[in-house]
Order: structure tokens, then C-alpha cells, then sequence
């Protein structure tokens, strides 16, 4: 028996993988972020306690920043970092309305979605559940997931291309083998959030 029967087989069972995927994976994202700070400081405590002892995935990403900010624009990485933090939360807004949310099939529609927490806020009386519906298909979460892999490479990129300008600033120019860089990855278009 399954809490969510439109994922069976033969409706948009494809599209709760990919769901799962997203929803499961936004913290990966989050720990790609957290190793920005784990190479600041050279350690993981601190970092994993800075980031994850409030809870709310906005205010670690505010708060990733705020640590961060100093330390890679010394490294003159800083406009990537911004960036990589600004597409974390688009995934993060992403996430979130899949999170909040209440789905449908049907053979006309395909997969649709109401974000619950977006009919809320609307000033009208609520009479219909799925007036505010959304639709969605594999082709938008592959699209979503590629995006959600670009951001993590991007945190990739960042972390090491910070702890190789570290260990070049520490070694003062001395000739030793060059450290590592995750190759920056080719900047990507956000996808929409829905169809």
C-alpha cells in the first residue's frame, strides 16, 4: 500500500523517482556548501555547527555566506561563491514546494501538484483544492535534477579551488605539485520550477 498511489506503475511512477531523488539529495547540496566552510577552517566541527545547529535550510545558506563571504574574496572566488549560494536556493525553492505540496494524476493531467504553502497565502477564500495545480513531467525533474548536479559540482569547484589557493599562499610560491582543482563546471540556465 503506498501513501501516494499517483507514483504507481503506470502513472507517474517515473516522476517519483526523480522526486525522491530531489528531495532526498537537496542535502547533499547542503554538505557540498558546508565544505566551502570545512576548508576555511581546517577542520569539521566548527563548520558542521555552524551551519546545522539552527534549523531552516534559508538561514543556513544565510549564514554559510556570512562565513564564507571574507575568506573567498581573499581567495577571489567570492562572485562563484555568491553564485553557487544563490542557485542553492533556487534549489532549495525547488525542494521546498515539493515538500509542501499535495499530488494528483490523471490521464488527461499527468502529474500535477498543488504547493500548499503558495494557496495559503492567497487572499481569496480556498473553495478548490487543486485550482492553483501545477504540472509536471520527467523532461522538467530531469531538467531540475541536472541543475540541482551542476550546483554541486559547482561547490566541488569551490572547495578545492579554495584549499589550492590556501596551500599555495601557505607554501609562499615555494615549487611543489599543484594541488587538485574540481574543474568549474559550464554555467547552467535555472529550469523553471514548474510547467
Amino acid at each position: 500500500m503506498s501513501l501516494m498511489p499517483c507514483f504507481k506503475p503506470g502513472q507517474a511512477f517515473d516522476e517519483g523517482i526523480i522526486l525522491g531523488q530531489l528531495l532526498t539529495g537537496y542535502g547533499e547540496l547542503e554538505v557540498g556548501m558546508c565544505s566551502c566552510l570545512i576548508a576555511v577552517e581546517g577542520m569539521f566541527d566548527r563548520p558542521i555547527r555552524t551551519l546545522f545547529r539552527s534549523p531552516g535550510a534559508e538561514s543556513r545558506i544565510k549564514i554559510a555566506e556570512g562565513a564564507l563571504k571574507s575568506d573567498f574574496t581573499n581567495a577571489g572566488l567570492v562572485a562563484d561563491l555568491m553564485q553557487a549560494l544563490d542557485d542553492l536556493d533556487w534549489c532549495r525553492e525547488i525542494r521546498n514546494q515539493y515538500s509542501h505540496c499535495q499530488w494528483y494524476w490523471t490521464a488527461h493531467d499527468g502529474l500535477c501538484f498543488v504547493n500548499l504553502e503558495e494557496l495559503a497565502k492567497q487572499t481569496a477564500t480556498i473553495t478548490r483544492l487543486m485550482e492553483n495545480k501545477h504540472p509536471i513531467n520527467v523532461a522538467l525533474l530531469t531538467a531540475q535534477e541536472e541543475f540541482f548536479w551542476y550546483v554541486k559540482e559547482c561547490f566541488n569547484h569551490l572547495h578545492s579551488a579554495y584549499r589550492a589557493w590556501y596551500q599555495g599562499r601557505a607554501r609562499g610560491g615555494a615549487p611543489g605539485p599543484a594541488p587538485f582543482v574540481y574543474p568549474k563546471p559550464a554555467a547552467q540556465t535555472r529550469p523553471p520550477a514548474h510547467n
